[in-house]
């Protein structure tokens, strides 16, 4: 809050606070971290046009080795993939939501998370499986089985 006086009083640049994008962290065991909307907050919002997304600290690699596998990634996103929330519970949360807070400040839809390559194997990878586990019900439904089935069907050359 105090950026954003000195950015309008000495700079007579605009300043605009949105509540919503500031992120908090509770250090407890486990931590805890929240930013955006929360997944009744977004549908209280937008009705059932949200997608809730969630990635167990279990299927991580990282927390395997350092068996700190409680912990769980949960990301709301519009209908469209825009990122409206992202909380975590788990050994670093704090830390963890950082690439969320900066996705929600740039209005990043969630394909942009899902498509950087974190270094391997650490915690914050869970932000880039959560974020590709908005694709998995197009990559691996109903709708593209049929199709794989349909084309196998075709005469190979």
């Amino acid at each position: 809050q105090a950026s954003l006086f000195i950015r309008g009083a000495l700079f007579r640049a605009p300043a605009r606070l949105d509540v919503g994008m500031v992120p908090w962290a509770t250090y407890t065991d486990p931590e805890l971290a929240q930013v955006g909307l929360g997944e009744r907050e977004a549908r209280a919002k937008h009705g059932d046009a949200i997608k809730v997304l969630h990635w167990k600290f279990a299927e991580n690699d990282r927390a395997q080795t350092e068996r700190a596998t409680d912990g769980l990634v949960k990301v709301v996103t519009g209908a469209r993939g825009r990122i409206l929330g992202a909380g975590i519970a788990g050994p670093q949360a704090g830390e963890l939501i950082q690439p969320w807070c900066l996705a929600l400040a740039s209005r990043l839809k969630i394909s942009s998370l899902a498509s950087f390559v974190p270094p391997y194997p650490t915690l914050g990878e869970t932000a880039k499986r959560a974020a590709g586990s908005y694709y998995t019900e197009a990559l691996f439904g109903s709708r593209t089985r049929g199709v794989v089935k349909l084309l196998s069907r075709l005469p190979v050359w």
